[in-house]
């Protein structure tokens, strides 16, 4: 059976992810929490998060040719860093928060893999600013757990999308859509119909470890309308249809057997019609025109 953190961490955990979890804007939020990132977002303190990564990572092995030249949108503290580098891929990696920008980097000198990546301090509307400068082109975009969902609007992603993604390219995004299904019926079912509903709010606000910051919800289809005719989708899957929100990680942890069983249905039915735009986050891919 996997570690089961004790109920203080569990607690810390949930309020981190009372909102979006924890990979993007809300730069001062972030900067106090990245001494702590690693610890609490472990695969033993958090099943979850392994889970959901690796369906990512797969993902992005689908995009992603090797040897690619990639954006990361949201580093936080480098764990997909570090797994694009040593699938051979050279990266830009930005995150406004900068100490988990420092960690990051610490962890790909730690390893002798520093030189294959650049860290640039921003978010995405930032970054869509200074672009011109950096003058590159990259042939991918990815950004996983939700940094995307900090922006208040898509208009700069896709100005970003638009100066950094050469033609023939692609966009892979990890962002956390309205409905989540699994979500509203645990949190009703704990009697707790404000957090059950939190995603239909008109201005929601995220919660990070007890700061807030306003943040949106966002599917494939408002990115459909933001980035264009430029673009085309490829895919959409869900990500979290059955198996529960990443906040429910330490509980998950006393039953590894459900999560495997779970884990095993969601992976047949995640892209399916009608479901596929459906979860704790969705992965949407779009290729540049």
């Amino acid at each position: 059976m996997l570690y089961n953190p004790g109920p203080l961490l569990a607690g810390v955990v949930t309020s981190i992810l009372r909102g979006v979890t924890p990979l993007g804007g809300g730069a001062d939020a972030f900067d106090a929490l990245a001494p702590r990132y690693d610890a609490l977002f472990s695969p033993a303190a958090n099943p979850l998060v392994a889970l959901a990564r690796a369906r990512v990572h797969a993902a992005l092995g689908r995009h992603f040719a090797p040897g690619s030249a990639l954006l990361e949108v949201g580093c936080g503290t480098g764990e997909d860093t570090l797994a694009l580098v040593e699938r051979g891929h050279t990266l830009v990696a930005c995150d406004p928060a900068p100490r988990m920008l420092s960690r990051a980097e610490a962890k790909l000198t730690a390893v002798g893999r520093a030189g294959a990546v650049r860290f640039v301090r921003g978010s995405a509307a930032t970054l869509a600013a200074g672009w011109p400068a950096l003058g590159a082109r990259v042939d991918g975009v990815f950004s996983n757990f939700a940094p995307l969902n900090c922006e208040l609007s898509l208009e700069p992603v896709r100005r970003l999308l638009e100066q950094a993604l050469a033609p023939g390219g692609r966009f892979v995004g990890v962002v956390l859509p309205r409905i989540c299904p699994l979500e509203i019926a645990l949190f009703l079912a704990r009697g707790q119909p404000r957090t059950a509903f939190r995603r239909f709010r008109r201005a929601p606000v995220a919660d990070v470890d007890g700061q807030t910051f306003p943040m949106r919800y966002y599917g494939a289809r408002d990115f459909d309308r933001a980035l264009g005719g430029g673009f085309r989708r490829l895919e959409t899957r869900s990500l979290g249809l059955l198996f529960p929100p990443l906040s429910f990680g330490p509980m998950m942890a006393r039953t590894p057997r459900l999560l495997d069983a779970l884990t095993a249905v969601e992976d047949r039915v995640a892209g399916w019609p009608g479901l596929r735009h459906l979860g704790d986050h969705v992965i949407v891919v779009y290729e540049r025109l």
